[in-house]
């Protein structure tokens, strides 16, 4: 019975105990902490806090301390009077401390917070706080830490846990006028003491995007002296996972950042409600590297950045001090292929269809577009870049090993030292841009030796009109404008291509020579014609280009030709006279004029010519006069050199005909003196070939 006895009197002892700490807590006057906290708010942020409600106290096994309608006020600056405007605020307290005099909160909770942060036009938040100086703040801590009440504690409350429920953040940016808001489902803060770190959990939304987010940051107390301030908080948004791990030296001012960062997602257009851009469906994405922003340049080192099968490697960085930012890389690559940044190979084979129009919003039959190149854009940063790569792919071409340097200064931008391997050969180019001055001038020079003729057209836009010789290009232009034709009426420059024996495409081959396709198709197969070489020189002086030395040899004929290309108009006035190797092809060698324009060229016999009995008289030498042997050097069939002889070993015998039947590339040696009517037709500057329509505009810039 003894313990019966000891049982009842330990419950009464519990009871009483309870009832005690109930009494003692209905006994306190909590409004009287009231002025306190807004004092100790005041001193800590020059801020005031009101908290216009009566502070009640809620008994439960965990009793809580809850007041309605609070405010914190805003930068004297902000926009409202707020910063914060609550409707409920919910303190749970713990009992021991409280039987000491102590106020140690468990947790607080926040409910229908509505919470503004916001910049000026100079960029400052309303989050930083200027507090008053300490002399008048301690003047003002004597004479009011004393409730009226009595006993009441000098220090804050210490606070554990911090709960934001059915909240929201409403960001504004003064100086570009963006506002964003998060929904704030819940938001939880926990730290053992106020130089512990502190956990947190957040579960939100962003534009109706669900947000994510967990792990530890710095303490309060860092947080409010500025002072160092860890991160390890991994997050989900917009289909991507973030994470951020390291610290901020000064938190308040964004300063001392030195922080591993790495974001993966599966499509960048995921991102699109988060980031406010329209962002392509491009991934799988990923992107590492270590942040810092020592003296205002945000850096990111180590940088591993991932796309689809595209990888990069390297460093780079953003000065943000001037009037727009500096962006410095030094990259590199494994693989970029265009493919995964959206870049899609040119729609309808190149120019192998015969025309090729406008893709503009008025399309107007023209090749050349008027809309106006984006040469603005060019004033909105600095950059300097130096980007290698072992495979650059812009499908069907793969440029190989190759380098470049970018450098854009005050919207001029520059590209040089660009070189790579291509189609077994070499591909070099520089280019420049001046976005400052209007119209823009601009400037290309593209050098390329010994690379496939169809991998060579194909890196300019046209797929499969010339295939299989080795082929050198030589393109110098200059010219001004803020649309590609206004850059080509005022072009001036020059293009040079030299091509071994390949393949001519004859479906180009009879949109292009309509009825001399029968004469140069002779040994050919059904989808292509042989080639023994191929050569096509234009000189351009104020858009107007004209053939200087163009010649197209096949088993079954030579034929060069004279004329002009306007590129303002883009009308075409250009002849083509044929010579048949044989005897039976000789009635087909008939002279051709092609005329219209680039985007829709009309073949026509030349009528003047059939008068003269130009044709009859091609028909006579045909069998052995001196046109024919001329001719024979350009055939590769004479004394000018072997039909095996290619551009690749340096006596292409299209070149030796226009340097007069010597090749003076190969050999040192000035060109002969022409010794016959074919030659000296060769030599003349007005005969040439020309490879028009849709073409000719890819094989000049």
């Amino acid at each position: 019975m003894r313990l019966k006895h000891w049982l009842i009197g330990l419950v009464v002892l519990i009871v009483a105990v309870v009832v005690a700490g109930i009494a003692i807590l209905k006994s306190q006057d909590f409004n009287q902490y009231k002025a306190l906290i807004a004092e100790k708010v005041k001193e800590a942020t020059g801020r005031d806090l009101t908290l216009a409600g009566d502070v009640e106290l809620v008994i439960s096994l965990s009793p809580a301390l809850a007041v309605n309608d609070v405010t914190f006020s805003n930068a004297p600056w902000g926009t409202r009077p707020e910063l914060l405007k609550m409707k409920r605020l919910e303190a749970q307290v713990r009992l021991i401390p409280l039987l000491s005099g102590n106020v140690e909160v468990n947790r607080i909770v926040l409910k229908g917070a509505d919470i503004l942060l916001e910049t000026n036009d100079k960029g400052q938040g309303n989050w930083v706080f200027n507090p008053p100086a300490a002399a008048s703040t301690t003047s003002s801590a004597t004479s009011s830490t004393a409730p009226s009440g009595g006993g009441a504690p000098t220090t804050l409350p210490v606070v554990h846990s911090v709960r934001i429920e059915d909240s929201q953040l409403l960001w504004t940016d003064g100086v570009t006028k963006q506002t964003k808001t998060i929904v704030i489902k819940s938001f939880t803060a926990s730290a053992d003491s106020g130089s512990s770190p502190i956990e947190i959990a957040l579960e939100g939304s962003y534009n109706e995007n669900p947000i994510t987010a967990k792990g530890t940051i710095g303490a309060v107390g860092a947080l409010l002296a500025n002072q160092a301030f860890p991160i390890d908080v991994t997050a989900e948004a917009g289909g991507a996972k973030i994470a951020l791990k390291g610290a901020v030296a000064k938190p308040m001012t964004a300063e001392g950042v030195a922080v591993a960062l790495s974001v993966e997602g599966n499509s960048l257009a995921d991102l699109n409600a988060i980031s406010g851009a329209t962002l392509p469906p491009l991934g799988p994405y990923s992107l590492a590297g270590n942040l810092s922003n020592p003296s205002g340049v945000y850096k990111v080192e180590q940088l591993q950045l991932k796309m689809g099968s595209s990888s990069l490697t390297g460093d780079a960085s953003v000065a943000m001090g001037g009037k727009k930012p500096n962006i410095t890389a030094n990259l590199a690559a494994a693989v970029i292929d265009l493919k995964d940044f959206g870049v899609k190979p040119a729609a309808g084979g190149g120019a192998s269809s015969g025309t090729t129009a406008s893709t503009g919003a008025a399309n107007d039959g023209r090749v050349f577009p008027a809309d106006p190149l984006p040469f603005d854009g060019l004033g909105a940063a600095d950059a300097t870049i130096h980007l290698t790569a072992q495979k650059f792919i812009k499908d069907p071409v793969t440029l190989e090993n190759l380098a470049l340097d970018l450098l854009l200064q005050a919207s001029k931008l520059t590209i040089k030292n660009f070189q790579s391997a291509l189609g077994g050969g070499t591909f070099a180019m520089s280019a420049e841009v001046d976005g400052a001055k209007t119209p823009a001038p601009v400037a290309l020079k593209i050098d390329a030796k010994q690379v496939e003729v169809g991998t060579l057209l194909q890196t300019l836009s046209v797929s499969d009109i010339l295939q299989g010789g080795k082929a050198d290009l030589a393109v110098d232009v200059t010219g001004a404008g803020n649309s590609v034709r206004e850059i080509m009426a005022g072009l001036n420059g020059n293009t040079n291509l030299a091509m071994g024996e390949g393949h001519i495409n004859n479906r180009f081959a009879k949109i292009l020579l309509s009825d001399l396709f029968q004469l140069i198709a002779t040994g050919g197969s059904g989808e292509s014609s042989n080639l023994n070489c191929f050569v096509s020189k234009f000189d351009i002086k104020k858009g107007l280009a004209t053939s200087t030395g163009l010649v197209l040899d096949t088993n079954g004929a030579s034929i060069v030709g004279s004329g002009d290309i306007n590129l303002a108009t883009e009308k075409l006035k250009l002849h083509m006279d044929p010579r048949a190797k044989q005897t039976n092809l000789a009635n087909l060698a008939i002279p051709v004029n092609i005329g219209g324009t680039m985007a829709s060229p009309s073949v026509t016999p030349d009528a003047a010519a059939l008068a003269e009995g130009i044709a009859g008289a091609a028909v006579g030498v045909a069998t052995g006069g001196t046109v024919l042997s001329a001719l024979a050097g350009v055939a590769g069939t004479g004394a000018a050199g072997s039909a095996t002889t290619t551009a690749s070993s340096g006596g292409n015998p299209c070149v030796a005909a226009l340097n007069g039947g010597t090749d003076a590339g190969a050999t040192g040696t000035q060109p002969s003196t022409p010794s016959s009517t074919g030659e000296q037709l060769l030599k003349d500057p007005g005969k040439a070939l020309e490879d028009t329509g849709g073409t000719l505009k890819n094989l000049l810039p």
